[in-house]
């Protein structure tokens, strides 16, 4: 919402007389703070698709602005999905190298969550037919799909989906969407591995009946485990939600809800949120509580966390994993959005800032406290002209350096935006990211490198993984390997954690984090 917001600003001050438009899911009645600013002459709410080509007409958007005063409310439709040309389909977006694309064949749904907004501009669902959402998926997978992502509310929830899973079977292509677990039986398991499903995601949400009944939501926690289970039977990974912070829900049954997914043996994907208080949902209506007016619209009471901080952590131990891994410092030499200064050589700093959703700056240099004026000023002037995008700060020293300059690197990371201030919720980096990468570890002291790891990430250059001591490998110093030639599946057996492995060939980074970390 910030982004959109700050990227319509940047274009009024270039062209003055632009007309802008906002639309999306955060635009609604109740969302005061998005209303309130004054970077969009109108904001649709609701489904855009049957006045989009009245607002991209500038005479009739002018129109629609005066007689709607700035708010257009859209009422319910009774299209259904597929009623618009597809983008893939029609030349504008490319789909021939295996792109992962996410349709739509149900809109709307029937059930009465109280912290989802959808049901309230969608309660009815309206449902592409089988056989024509078969065809729409042939015509992907001819146009070289590699997966597709179904945007419906809940898959499994139409009448005809045993008809659709048979027509998806020799698609041979990935696929992915929500699910009601409590529906899924062995059958539908069976033929949702059948019809291409690797993997579904399952709300699950809480143990407790009662906390599910308050929240408006319908199912046996039970029932919806045994369903996740009769997919994991199947070959299908569930991915469980859990949701902290639900209308009588305490820090202790979230931990409990954490056991019983573990002790069913489906702890292996489990995604753990915090409560949003979403601009449009009903529980944000009745809440008597002080809430984030802009995302990720936590409540105030759950910023401390109100046990759950901890509760968080402690579920992260039952289920084995962090919930939080840190990000994984852009080492790679062929990111184009890299750029390399030599701080011995080049002392200016001054150049047009380059543009990337993820960019790094990697600084050498022989001492990079003596040359933290420079540092500081150049990532604080990247960061303002890139204020959204992720950026990797890496200091590549020759010799020690008081680490007092990470804390100064720091402070330049203000939380702006949802990511930024859900990292900072959780205590994790941002949208700026710091690392350490020691070309010749050997030339410092370990106990400077161990403190160094208390700081930001810190890697070390070696030919071959046995070339990292193992306590190195202990405190957490990551490995970064040359060359392309390495057997993944066999490193990744030899080596004491797959997340402290780097590469320098954006291949080889790009294998191990798909196919080792999937990620």
């Amino acid at each position: 919402m910030e982004r959109s917001i700050y990227i319509a600003k940047e274009i009024r001050r270039r062209i003055p007389d632009i007309i802008t438009v906002a639309g999306g899911p955060e635009v609604t009645a109740d969302n005061e703070w998005l209303l309130r600013n004054k970077e969009f002459d109108l904001f649709v709410s609701g489904e855009g698709e049957p006045v989009a080509s009245e607002v991209l007409k500038y005479d009739s958007v002018i129109n629609i602005i005066k007689t709607a005063s700035g708010f257009l409310e859209i009422g319910q439709m009774d299209f259904i999905p597929g009623s618009w040309p597809n983008p893939w389909l029609t030349g504008y977006l490319d789909p021939s190298e295996g792109a992962s694309i996410h349709i739509e064949t149900v809109r709307g749904c029937s059930g009465s969550c109280n912290y989802c907004s959808y049901r309230r501009n969608h309660p009815v669902p309206r449902i592409l037919p089988a056989k024509d959402a078969v065809t729409l998926l042939k015509k992907l997978s001819s146009a070289g799909a590699g997966e597709i992502v179904f945007l419906d509310p809940t898959f499994n929830n139409r009448p005809d989906l045993i008809e659709l899973l048979e027509g998806m079977v020799n698609l041979r292509i990935d696929c992915f969407g929500e699910m009601r677990g409590d529906t899924i039986s062995k059958h539908i398991a069976d033929a949702l591995a059948r019809a291409g499903f690797r993997s579904a995601e399952i709300g699950f949400q809480s143990r407790n009946p009662e906390v599910l009944r308050q929240s408006g939501r319908l199912g046996n926690p039970l029932d919806i485990l045994d369903g996740a289970l009769n997919l994991k039977n199947a070959g299908v990974t569930p991915v469980i939600d859990l949701m902290l912070g639900l209308p009588g829900d305490t820090p202790a049954g979230a931990i409990r809800s954490a056991c019983m997914i573990r002790d069913m043996g489906l702890h292996q994907q489990v995604q753990v949120f915090h409560l949003s208080m979403l601009p449009g949902t009903q529980i944000r209506i009745d809440s008597t509580d002080r809430f984030m007016s802009r995302p990720p619209y936590y409540r105030f009471t759950d910023m401390s966390m109100g046990g759950y901080a901890a509760a968080r952590e402690e579920i992260a131990d039952i289920l084995g994993y962090d919930l939080d891994l840190d990000p994984r410092p852009l080492l790679f030499n062929e990111w184009a959005g890299t750029e390399y200064i030599d701080l011995s050589t080049d002392t200016e700093l001054s150049r047009q800032m380059p543009s990337f959703r993820h960019g790094a700056i990697r600084f050498r240099s022989d001492n990079p406290w003596n040359d933290r004026k420079q540092i500081i000023e150049f990532v604080r002037s990247r960061l303002h002209s890139d204020p959204f995008c992720v950026l990797d700060v890496i200091l590549e020293p020759t010799f020690e350096f008081p680490l007092d300059l990470i804390g100064l690197l720091r402070q330049l990371d203000s939380p702006i935006d949802y990511s930024g201030r859900v990292a900072r919720v959780l205590g994790r980096q941002g949208n700026l990211r710091i690392a350490i990468l020691l070309a010749d570890w050997r030339k410092f002291n370990p106990a400077w490198i161990e403190a160094a790891t208390g700081t930001c990430a810190v890697v070390a250059d070696e030919a071959s993984p046995t070339g990292l001591p193992e306590e190195f490998w202990d405190i957490g110093v990551s490995v970064r390997l040359p060359g392309i030639e390495w057997n993944i599946r066999d490193l990744s057996a030899r080596i004491p954690s797959i997340h402290q492995v780097l590469f320098q060939n954006r291949i080889m980074e790009e294998r191990w984090s798909r196919e080792i970390m999937g990620i």
